[in-house]
C-alpha cells in the first residue's frame, strides 16, 4: 500500500527541496567563521607554546606572542578583514540576543549533567564544574544555545562531551560578560561574548572564542576549529554511487566513517577513511558504493578525533542509480493542468496506485487504482514528487507544477 510507503519516506521530498532544514538555526558568522579566536576591540596576547588551527585577529589592539605560539592559519590585525569580521560578529551576537528562551536553568553546569537540544537561559553569571553532556538524540542538526547573562567560567579539568550525533558546529555560548576557561579544561562550541576571553594554562578550546569587546589572553593552549567541510555530495556512476567530500581545514581529525541508511533512522558504516590530522589546506576524499538498495539512500559522515570524540555532517540523499526495468515518462514537465503517465518499452506492469507529495512532505493526491493522468490544475505552483506503485517496485519522479505558464 503506497500510504505505508509514503509514511516511511515522507521526509525525502522535504529534504530534497530544503536541505539541512531545522527548526532553529545557529547564527550566520559570515567572515568570522574561519576565525578560532577574535576580538573586535582588545589586545591579543599569548604566553608559552600555544598551538592554534584557524585564523586569529583583533580589529583594535596589538597582537603578540606568535612566536612562541604556533598558528596554522592567518593573523589579522586592524585590516579590511578584521573590519568585516567585527561587523559580522556584531550581527551574530545580536541575533542570539534576540532569541527567546526554551528553558531557564541554574547557574552551575556540569557534574555529569545531561542536556538536550534547546535554547537555555541563565539569568546570572555561571560556572561549569566537571563534565557537561550534550545529547542530540540522534539528530545531527540539533541546536544547543546557552544564553548567559553575566560572566562565564569553568573549573580546572572541566569538560563538555557530545553524544548521539551532537555536532560541534551547532553549539553556541552567548555570554554577556567575560569568558574564562580553566586550566586543563576542554571546552566545545562557539563562544560569542562581549567581554575578555582568557584561556588558562593548557586549556583547550575546540570551536571558537569570539568577542565584540575585550582582551584575549592565552597560556600554552590548544585552540582549534572543527573540521570545516567545503563540500559533501553523491552522484551516480553507472549503477554505483560515488560519494565525495572536501575539507578546507582539519583539526585533530583521525578519520571519517561514511555511513548509509534507507530511512535516516538505522545507519550502517560503509568505510573508514583516514583524515589529515591537522591541516589548513583543501583535502579531497571519495568512496564508491558498489552495493546500493532500491529506493532512496541517505549518506552522512561521522568525523572522529584522535581522542574518540566525534561529530556528524549533514545528511545527503540519492535516488536509485540503476534504471528501473519499467520505464516511466511523465509529461509535460513542467506541468500545467493534466500530467500524463506513460509506460515505455516492452516491460510494462499494472499500476497499483499513484500518490503525490508536495515539497513539505504532505500528501496532495492518493489513488489506489490504476490511473494514467493526474489533474494539477488546482494545485499551487512548486515541486512535487509522484510515487507510482507497481507489483514489484515503486518509482519516484520529481515534477514541477507551473499553472501560470
Amino acid at each position: 500500500m503506497i500510504k505505508n510507503y509514503l509514511l516511511h519516506k515522507l521526509t525525502v521530498a522535504a529534504f530534497c527541496a530544503i536541505p539541512f532544514l531545522s527548526i532553529a538555526q545557529t547564527p550566520n558568522l559570515g567572515r568570522a567563521s574561519s576565525f578560532v579566536l577574535f576580538t573586535s576591540a582588545g589586545a591579543f596576547s599569548n604566553l608559552g607554546t600555544t598551538n592554534i588551527t584557524g585564523d586569529i585577529g583583533t580589529h583594535v589592539g596589538a597582537l603578540t606572542g606568535f612566536p612562541p605560539g604556533v598558528i596554522n592559519g592567518s593573523i589579522h590585525v586592524a585590516d579590511s578583514v578584521t573590519a568585516l569580521v567585527a561587523s559580522h560578529l556584531g550581527v551574530a551576537y545580536g541575533a542570539i540576543s534576540a532569541r527567546s528562551c526554551d528553558s531557564t536553568i541554574g547557574a552551575t553546569l556540569g557534574s555529569g549533567q545531561l542536556l538536550r537540544p534547546k535554547t537555555y537561559c541563565i539569568t546570572t553569571l555561571a560556572n561549569l564544574a566537571g563534565n557537561l553532556i550534550l545529547d542530540a538524540q540522534g539528530d545531527s542538526n540539533a541546536i544547543f544555545v546557552f544564553k548567559i547573562n553575566g560572566a562565564f567560567s569553568t573549573n580546572a579539568l572541566s569538560t563538555i562531551t557530545l553524544i548521539n550525533s551532537a555536532a560541534l558546529k551547532n553549539i553556541v555560548w552567548h555570554i554577556n560578560g567575560a569568558f574564562t576557561l580553566g586550566s586543563n579544561a576542554v571546552f566545545r562550541g562557539t563562544v560569542l561574548s562581549n567581554g575578555a576571553i582568557s584561556l588558562l594554562s593548557n586549556a583547550s578550546l575546540i570551536g571558537r572564542g569570539l568577542t565584540t569587546a575585550g582582551a584575549i589572553s592565552l597560556s600554552s593552549n590548544t585552540s582549534t576549529l572543527p573540521v570545516k567541510f567545503l563540500s559533501f555530495h553523491a552522484n551516480c556512476k553507472g549503477a554505483q554511487v560515488e560519494v565525495k567530500w572536501s575539507t578546507v581545514s582539519e583539526s585533530n581529525n583521525q578519520h571519517f566513517n561514511l555511513e548509509t541508511s534507507t530511512d535516516k533512522l538505522n545507519w550502517k558504516q560503509l568505510v573508514r577513511v583516514n583524515g589529515a590530522g591537522n591541516s589548513s589546506a583543501v583535502k579531497n576524499y571519495s568512496y564508491i558504493n558498489t552495493i546500493t538498495t532500491s529506493g532512496v539512500n541517505f549518506y552522512r559522515l561521522q568525523q572522529v578525533d584522535f581522542d574518540g570524540t566525534y561529530t556528524y555532517s549533514g545528511v545527503i540523499t540519492t535516488t536509485p542509480c540503476n534504471e528501473s526495468a519499467t520505464v516511466i515518462n511523465l509529461s509535460p514537465n513542467p506541468v500545467k493542468g493534466l500530467l500524463h503517465i506513460n509506460q515505455l518499452g516492452n516491460n510494462t506492469q499494472n499500476i497499483k496506485s499513484v500518490s503525490v507529495i508536495n515539497s513539505l512532505g504532505k500528501i496532495s493526491h492518493d489513488e489506489n487504482v490504476s490511473t494514467q493522468e493526474i489533474d494539477f490544475s488546482n494545485k499551487p505552483n512548486g515541486v512535487y514528487f509522484v510515487y507510482i506503485e507497481f507489483e514489484s517496485e515503486t518509482i519516484i519522479r520529481r515534477i514541477l507544477v507551473n499553472n501560470n505558464q
